[in-house]
């Protein structure tokens, strides 16, 4: 049994880190990097991953924290940006003052998926904090999974 459990382990690690590779810009398709540079004014500090197929890059414009997912072809199938909580929509912000008013919460992040915004935002637990997605309209959405 213990076997199992160490091999099963093992596999696990050995297919995450597979699945996750940091790359060189010279190992980047010239049309996902002609994609992002056209998209994104003036990146900073970028660091490339490989996820599967797709490319994911982390970088900063004008100090604040970007990520963006392109697919080998370079089309952007999602990114998000560090926000404030004033920049928050009233609905949201509403909804952590009713639902959250005995928590912490910070990390606010807009997320911006097909052309739809998302607004992910931490709540600090006891044990463990969570992440929480919501549309503009401040309705909590399972549909969007939580992107680190």
């Amino acid at each position: 049994m213990r076997r199992l459990v160490f091999m099963s382990a093992m596999a696990l690690f050995f297919i995450t880190g597979c699945a996750q590779k940091d790359v060189t810009k010279a190992e980047i398709p010239s049309v996902v990097l002609n994609a992002f540079e056209a998209e994104f004014d003036n990146p900073e500090n970028l660091e490339w991953e490989k996820k599967g197929k797709d490319f994911e890059v982390e970088f900063e414009i004008a100090d604040v924290e970007h990520k963006a997912l392109l697919d080998s072809a370079g089309k952007l199938l999602k990114s998000k940006k560090d926000i404030t909580q004033a920049e928050l929509p009233e609905a949201v912000v509403s909804i952590l003052e009713a639902e959250f008013s005995d928590k912490k919460y910070d990390d606010f992040e807009l997320m911006n998926i097909n052309g739809e915004k998302y607004y992910q935002v931490e709540i600090d637990e006891m044990l463990k904090d969570k992440n929480l997605v919501f549309t503009a309209s401040g309705e909590r959405t399972s549909d969007i999974p939580v992107w680190d």
